[in-house]
C-alpha cells in the first residue's frame, strides 16, 4: 500500500521526521518512519510516503500521523479513519511493463506508438513516461490516447486528453541545450556560474544528463543548489534550486563517476526493508560488479565487490527508512539507482 500525505508546519521551523502509527499510539518517536517525497527533510511543508507490506486486520482502523520539527517538538496527531477491505491484505506484484500512446481512432492493444520510461526502464508501479513525437496530426482538435501494460500482460483502459494541435506546431524546431552552470545561495548572473559538463562529452540534445566540475567555496550547512541551462539561440532558461546539506568534514577529492548511457542491470525491489535487502541481475553479458550504496548526505553505507555473477542479492541490515542512492559499477561504467528502505 502507498500512502501519499501532505503535512504542514506552521511557523519559521522545519521538519525534521515523521511517523505513523494504526490504532493505539505507541508514544512519540516509537511510530513507523514516514519518507519524505523529496528524498530529505527540512521544509515547513512536505510530502510523505508510507509504504507498508502488513495491513491490520480487516475492518475500520484508525490512521494516524505527526511530525517532528527541526527545535525536537512533536506536533498534535492527525488521525483518519479507513476501512480495510478483506482483499487488500494481500499485496500482488504490480509494475509498469509497457506504455503506447495513439491519436483520434484506437488502432487496438499493442498497435499503437511507444512511450518511453523517463528512468530507462518500466520497473516500478508508478512510472514517469515520456514520448518522441515527430509528427503531428493536422492542425485541429484531437484526441490524445495512452494505456499502459501491466506484469501479466494485460492492457489497462486507455486514458484521453482533448489536445489542439495550432498550424504553427506542425513542424519542430531543432533544440538542444547548448551549455548549463550551478551556483551556491547567490545568482552570479547568467553565464557566471560554475560550468557543468554532459555526461556524454557533448551538449547536442534536447535532454541532457549533466554533471557538475569543481566544487565552489561553500560554507557547511544547508545551502542552496541552484542550476540552469541555455539553449541553442542563447536564451537561459529559468534556474532550479534545491536545498542541500553541505558537509564540510569530508576530506580529498570526490571522484564524479561517469555514467552509462543506458542501465544493463536491474535492481529490485523497490521499495525494499532493511531485512529483505534488494538483488542485483545484469542483463546481457555477465560482467564483474561492485556496488555502492550511499546514504542521503553522500556518505558511503555499505560497499561490496560481487564478482562476476549474473545476479547477486544485497544485504541492508541495519540501515535506517530512507532514501538511498545506489552505484552499480560495471565494465568501467556506473548506473545509479535510487532504493527506498521502509
Amino acid at each position: 500500500m502507498l500512502l501519499l500525505l501532505g503535512t504542514q508546519l506552521y511557523g519559521q521551523t522545519g521538519l525534521l521526521n515523521t511517523e505513523y502509527f494504526w490504532d493505539a499510539d505507541p508514544g512519540e518517536g516509537n511510530g513507523t518512519a514516514l519518507v519524505a517525497v523529496d528524498g530529505s527533510y527540512g521544509q515547513a511543508l512536505e510530502h510523505v510516503l508510507a509504504t507498508t507490506s502488513t495491513l491490520p486486520d480487516p475492518g475500520e482502523h484508525t490512521f494516524s500521523i505527526r511530525a517532528l520539527d527541526e527545535d525536537g517538538n512533536w506536533g498534535p496527531v492527525f488521525s483518519t479513519l479507513i476501512q480495510v477491505l478483506p482483499s487488500a491484505v494481500s499485496f500482488p506484484d504490480i509494475h509498469v511493463n509497457q506504455g503506447e500512446y495513439f491519436w483520434d481512432s484506437d488502432p487496438g492493444e499493442g498497435s499503437g506508438s511507444t512511450l518511453f520510461a523517463l528512468d530507462g526502464l518500466y520497473d516500478d508501479a508508478l512510472e514517469a513516461v515520456g514520448v518522441d513525437i515527430n509528427q503531428l496530426p493536422a492542425p485541429g482538435m484531437h484526441v490524445l490516447s495512452m494505456r499502459m501494460l501491466d506484469v501479466n500482460n494485460n492492457w489497462g483502459a486507455p486514458f484521453s486528453i482533448l489536445v489542439e494541435v495550432l498550424a504553427g506546431s506542425v513542424s519542430f524546431p531543432d533544440i538542444h541545450v547548448s551549455a548549463a552552470e550551478y551556483w551556491f545561495d547567490s545568482d552570479p548572473g547568467e553565464g557566471a556560474g560554475m560550468p557543468m559538463l554532459a555526461s556524454d562529452g557533448s551538449f547536442d540534445g534536447a535532454l541532457e544528463a549533466i554533471k557538475g566540475g569543481a566544487i565552489p567555496p561553500v560554507e557547511e550547512g544547508i545551502n542552496v543548489l541552484w542550476m540552469r541551462a541555455q539553449d541553442d539561440d542563447g536564451g537561459w532558461g529559468p534556474p532550479f534550486g534545491v536545498v542541500v546539506n553541505v558537509d564540510t568534514t569530508i576530506t580529498g577529492t570526490v571522484q564524479v563517476p561517469d555514467l552509462a548511457h543506458s542501465s544493463a542491470v536491474i535492481v529490485a525491489p523497490n521499495p525494499t526493508t532493511s531485512d529483505a535487502g534488494f538483488w542485483i541481475e545484469q542483463q546481457g553479458e555477465v560482467q564483474r560488479i561492485q556496488v555502492k550504496v550511499v546514504d542521503s548526505h553522500g556518505r558511503l553505507v555499505l560497499e561490496q565487490d560481487f564478482g562476476a555473477q549474473p545476479r547477486v542479492d544485497v544485504a541492508l541490515e541495519g540501515l535506517a527508512p530512507g532514501l538511498y542512492p545506489v552505484g552499480v559499477y560495471r565494465g568501467g561504467t556506473v548506473t545509479w539507482h535510487s532504493i527506498v528502505v521502509r
